[in-house]
C-alpha cells in the first residue's frame, strides 16, 4: 500500500514539475524574442530614464540614502512574505490534511497526493524565500563563496512562478472537487444547503486563510520583485557617478 500510494503520490505531482520548466522555457523564449522586437523602444526608454532631471535633482544627491531605504524596504518585504507562506503551509498541513488512526484525508481537495504537492510546493517557497533574504544579509557582513550566491532577482522570478503555478492548479482542483461533489442535481437542494453548510462549518475558515494568505504571498513577491528591479537601477546609476568621478580625477 505504501508502494502504490508513494507511485500515485508522484504520479501527481512529475507532470507539473514538468509543466513548471517548459513553462519556464518558453517564458525566456518569449521575452528574448520580445526584447529583440522591441530593442530600439526599450534603447530610448533606458536613454529618457537615465538622462533627465529627476535623477540629476534627486536621486544623485541622495543615491546613498535611497539604496539603504531600498535595501531595507525589501528585507521587510520578503520577511512579510516568509511569513505569509509559512501561514499557508502550516494550514494545509495542519488544518486541510487530517490523520486519524493512520490514515490521512484532505477534505479540501477530495485527494491526499494534491494536497501534499500544495505543502510541497509552499514549503519549497518558503524556504526559498529565506535562503534569498540570508544571503542578501549575510552579503553586507561576510563574504560568500561563489557558490552559495545567486541573483536575488532571479530567486524572486522563481518564487513568483512557484506560487502563481501551484495556486492555479490548486484552486483548479478545489473549484472543481466542489463544482462535481455538490452539483446542482445531485442532492435534494436542501440536503444540498446542508451539506455546503456543514463543508463551510468545518473547514471553510482554513480554506479562505489559504487563499487570503497565498494572494498576499503573490502580491509581496511581485512588490519585492519591483523593488529589486529599482534596486538594480539605483546601482547602475552609482556605478555611473563613481566612474565619472574617477575620469574626472584622471583629468
Amino acid at each position: 500500500l505504501i508502494k502504490i500510494y508513494k507511485i500515485n503520490k508522484m504520479s501527481v505531482l512529475n507532470p507539473y514539475l514538468v509543466s513548471m520548466f517548459k513553462y519556464k522555457d518558453i517564458a525566456i523564449y518569449k521575452a528574448k524574442k520580445l526584447s529583440r522586437k522591441y530593442e530600439p523602444i526599450i534603447k530610448s526608454c533606458a536613454i529618457n530614464i537615465y538622462n533627465n532631471n529627476v535623477i540629476d535633482g534627486i536621486i544623485i544627491p541622495n543615491v546613498e540614502y535611497i539604496e539603504n531605504m531600498v535595501k531595507y524596504a525589501k528585507w521587510t518585504i520578503e520577511s512579510c512574505e516568509i511569513l505569509c507562506g509559512a501561514m499557508v503551509f502550516g494550514t494545509i498541513y495542519d488544518k486541510l490534511k487530517w490523520r486519524i488512526l493512520g490514515f490521512q484525508y484532505c477534505l479540501w481537495l477530495g485527494s491526499v497526493s494534491k494536497c501534499d504537492y500544495g505543502i510541497h510546493m509552499s514549503f519549497i517557497g518558503v524556504l526559498v524565500a529565506m535562503y534569498s533574504l540570508t544571503m542578501s544579509i549575510s552579503l553586507e557582513f561576510l563574504e560568500l563563496p561563489s557558490s552559495m550566491i545567486f541573483k536575488e532577482i532571479d530567486l524572486c522570478a522563481f518564487r513568483l512562478g512557484l506560487w502563481t503555478v501551484t495556486s492555479a492548479n490548486l484552486f483548479y482542483w478545489f473549484k472543481s472537487k466542489m463544482e462535481l461533489q455538490y452539483a446542482p442535481g445531485k442532492y435534494r437542494p436542501n440536503d444540498r444547503l446542508n451539506k455546503m453548510e456543514l463543508f463551510c462549518q468545518i473547514i471553510g475558515d482554513d480554506v479562505n486563510k489559504v487563499r487570503r494568505m497565498w494572494r498576499r504571498t503573490i502580491k509581496l513577491i511581485c512588490l519585492n520583485f519591483l523593488l529589486r528591479i529599482f534596486e538594480t537601477y539605483i546601482k547602475n546609476i552609482k556605478k555611473d557617478m563613481i566612474k565619472k568621478e574617477m575620469e574626472a580625477r584622471k583629468k
